[in-house]
């Protein structure tokens, strides 16, 4: 399939599908008079146009049909694929609480401006087929918890906790950003669309039956194809295109799991204290700054 027409909306996609096929079914009946000029005499035309049809439309719907339910899998495998990745972030962010509170602050910190990065930035450039992401954010989640220099057996114990829910996410985070380009094979569309055409053009071989019930028949037919290969282009590719899966649990991630304001909101109540879409609750410093100094020790106690 073309990757612009990928980007068209959905219900844009369908019309085209539908009405295109519904055009070309139609047009094939100027051959009509041509058929019935060669074959009205002949009493078992019909009947073989019919079997032709038949074969060919189950073999065509058996296919259709397992081309659909397997893009509607893959579909609900990608989406459930990103509300883990979203969850196990909220996973490394909690796993912080249990640094001292200057450790804490840096690590949320970098985690919301992560998820942040994620939503305004990386989803945008995914819906367009690009695998880009800011490195530099990540790393410096890895780097705060890495180099960190536990006190005690309980911040050992924190460290290694928040080390292994951060190795979880980076995994699942890898898996999704190969889902980008994962989607149909090419060759598959091809066979999709001629099966289309071969099962349109059997139905023009009828004489036997009335111009307005051909129109019905093969218009019907047209259009019901049509409507089934836009099910299919609307669920290929999930991460990618108009219909692709939205950043939503990365927001319910970033507002419930991570305590930031929800769009309208100036602040939330959390345990640590207020927080702001700037500040994580309970630190000195904004998001931003913690960012900043990611390289450097010389952050407030």
């Amino acid at each position: 399939m073309p990757g612009g027409f990928l980007h068209v909306p959905a219900w844009a996609q369908a019309l085209v599908l539908a009405f295109g096929f519904l055009a070309f079914g139609l047009s094939g009946l100027l051959a009509r008079p041509w058929f019935r000029r060669h074959f009205d005499d002949d009493s078992d035309h019909d009947e073989r146009v019919t079997f032709l049809v038949e074969v060919v439309g189950v073999f065509y719907a058996l296919l259709v049909g397992l081309v659909a339910v397997g893009a509607y899998d893959h579909y609900v495998e990608v989406k459930r694929l990103v509300n883990q990745e979203a969850s196990q972030l909220t996973t490394v962010y909690r796993a912080a609480q249990s640094f001292p509170n200057s450790r804490r602050c840096r690590l949320q910190s970098q985690v919301r401006n992560y998820a942040e990065n994620v939503i305004d930035d990386v989803w945008p450039k995914q819906k367009q087929g690009e695998i880009e992401e800011d490195q530099g954010r990540l790393d410096a989640v890895f780097e705060s918890l890495m180099f960190y220099k536990p006190q005690n057996d309980q911040e050992s114990n924190a460290q290694s906790v928040t080390l292994q829910a951060f190795n979880e996410y980076n995994n699942l985070r890898r898996e999704r950003q190969g889902e980008v380009e994962i989607g149909l094979l090419p060759v598959l569309y091809t066979v999709l669309f001629l099966g289309a055409a071969v099962t349109l053009a059997a139905t023009w071989g009828l004489v036997g039956v009335r111009l307005i019930d051909h129109m019905a028949i093969t218009g019907l037919l047209s259009l019901f194809i049509g409507v089934f290969l836009s099910l299919i282009v609307a669920l290929d590719y999930p991460l990618q295109d108009s219909n692709s899966i939205p950043p939503k649990p990365w927001q319910v991630a970033l507002t419930k799991g991570m305590g930031a304001p929800a769009e309208g909101q100036k602040q939330v109540s959390t345990y640590f204290g207020e927080s702001t879409a700037d500040r994580v609750p309970g630190c000195l410093l904004n998001v931003s700054d913690y960012v900043s100094f990611a390289n450097s020790e010389q952050l407030p106690q």
